[in-house]
């Protein structure tokens, strides 16, 4: 019994130095989001994306999928993300990517 209680000692221990990714927002694929296209609907978006990490009220029409992370080699902070206007039909007018150079 004392063995068994000091080997879960150990392993709640040792798990608290592992380092973690630090990553806010979006998972993004940067494959997902050359898929989706202008047209498409709001549906196939977020069937494909998921949901947006923000949804304006006062403009629905909105969609914001938007990713932070920390570089691991580097350890400089990247944002990157997708902008979608829909149309009042729900289908995407505008969709606009950055930081993905």
């Amino acid at each position: 019994m004392k063995f068994l209680f000091t080997l879960v000692l150990v392993a709640l221990l040792s798990t608290g130095c592992i380092k973690q990714k630090i990553h806010q927002g979006n998972v993004i694929d940067a494959d997902s989001i050359w898929i989706i296209q202008e047209g498409d609907t709001r549906f196939s978006i977020e069937s494909e994306m998921g949901s947006p990490a923000i949804v304006d009220q006062n403009h629905p029409e909105r969609a914001l999928y938007i990713e932070d992370f920390y570089d691991e080699e580097t350890g400089e902070k990247y944002t990157r993300g997708v902008e979608i206007i829909y149309d009042t039909a729900f289908r995407a007018q505008s969709i606009r990517r950055f930081g993905f150079e």
